[in-house]
């Protein structure tokens, strides 16, 4: 929704002022009769990309052509889209509650708030649609392309981009806030890691990047540990590595641990007891560990046997209930992430600075979104939701704000 001038003035006239102890830059507007929007956009990952797109397509739904954006990064255009969701682009999850949708997100929750009530999975999907790219959503409630590919996403997402003559792309590393001085509007959309503090450049507070979203190392592994071997859980499966443990249910672990003091003491359960027993009923003579490994593999039966000095080869009918629940979950010391390629970091420009259109409240020409902000999720979609919505709601603010003083 667009607003009048009048209107405009009264929001910003009423509106309640930061208590921010840093000094406000101010943006030194052009006269309004030769205004023009000159957008600076720092990375062409998702959110950026993404919010080039809704630029364009705002500015051409309110019949506007007095602007101009480039876009810089110093990879290729998504090129960071390729390996998320393995290759298939997870582009979102399937929840329309809002506050739902927020939960997943262990860092920005009530934040997103606001941003995801007006811009969610729903409109995500039908922006996608429109382009071309066709969704479908798995059993897990993961969105997926029809075609299982990021790369055909981001093929589609450039030629939308490349549509517009009013947008230019340049490979380019930005390193110095001084060099964007010639733009009137800027979006940082640098990811989860701004390498150049562009963000703190410009006024802002970074809390300290930690990886999220990765694998675990862990303390005294112990002998035969089951290197290779994987097993599902309710929270998406295990993966057990040469230093520890990895895939989405740990995953999940590490996000929400993220800030805890190390070592700390992790449990998952594996089984389930009840189940155990009703099988020992059925076969009691049968080995205690043979049992057990009718639920996990038995190379794992056989490493967390070992670790809790417990008989493999005794008859199940001898197994005491202490020594099943024992075996149910596992038990490990994490001493760290694994520093395995971390697909998210926790951190990032600190959210009381930002407002709920994503514009900076230190900088009055800066918008930030994405993961350049301390957002993240889980694993399933939330990751990139977080990019598309913020990138969409700044696109909103700006051209609101391009139109106003253009007028």
């Amino acid at each position: 929704m667009f607003h009048t001038s009048a209107q405009y003035n009264k929001m910003t006239t009423n509106a309640k002022k930061p208590n921010l102890n840093k000094t406000t830059k101010t943006l030194t507007m052009q006269g309004t009769a030769d205004y023009k929007a000159n957008i600076a956009i720092v990375g062409a990952g998702p959110a950026g990309s993404y919010c080039a797109l809704q630029l364009i397509e705002a500015f051409r739904e309110n019949a506007c052509n007095n602007y101009h954006i480039t876009l810089f990064d110093q990879l290729d255009t998504l090129t960071t889209i390729l390996p998320t969701g393995n290759g298939r682009c997870n582009l979102t999850f399937d929840e329309t509650d809002f506050k739902k949708f927020a939960s997943y997100y262990p860092r920005g929750e009530k934040f997103l708030y606001s941003i995801l009530s007006r811009y969610s999975t729903l409109e995500t999907r039908s922006y996608f649609e429109k382009i071309g790219i066709k969704t479908y959503t798995q059993p897990d409630r993961r969105v997926f392309p029809v075609s299982n590919s990021a790369k055909t996403l981001r093929t589609q997402m450039i030629l939308e981009l490349n549509k517009s003559q009013n947008l230019k792309i340049i490979k380019k590393c930005i390193k110095n806030a001084k060099e964007l001085d010639k733009f009137n509007i800027l979006v940082l959309a640098t990811g989860s890691k701004d390498r150049h503090k562009l963000a703190s450049q410009l006024g802002h507070t970074i809390i300290p990047y930690k990886p999220s979203l990765c694998g675990l190392k862990i303390k005294d592994k112990g002998p035969n540990f089951p290197t290779g071997v994987s097993i599902h859980t309710p929270d998406g499966g295990i993966i057990f590595t040469h230093q520890g443990i990895s895939g989405p249910a740990i995953f999940k672990i590490s996000s929400i641990k993220v800030n805890s003091t190390l070592p700390y003491t992790i449990k998952i359960p594996i089984l389930n007891p009840d189940e155990v027993f009703e099988h020992i009923k059925i076969n009691p003579v049968k080995s205690f560990g043979n049992i057990i490994s009718e639920f996990i593999p038995k190379s794992l039966a056989k490493y967390i046997f070992e670790k809790n000095n417990i008989n493999f080869e005794k008859q199940a009918c001898h197994a005491k209930k202490i020594e099943v629940e024992t075996l149910s979950t596992l038990v490990f010391i994490i001493e760290g992430p694994d520093g395995k390629g971390e697909i998210v970091h926790a951190g990032g420009v600190c959210l009381n600075e930002i407002d709920k259109n994503c514009k900076s409240k230190i900088n009055d020409k800066l918008w930030i979104i994405g993961e350049t902000l301390d957002i993240d999720g889980f694993c399933g979609g939330f990751n990139l939701q977080n990019c598309w919505s913020t990138a969409k709601i700044a696109a909103e603010d700006i051209v609101k704000t391009a139109l106003y003083n253009q007028n």
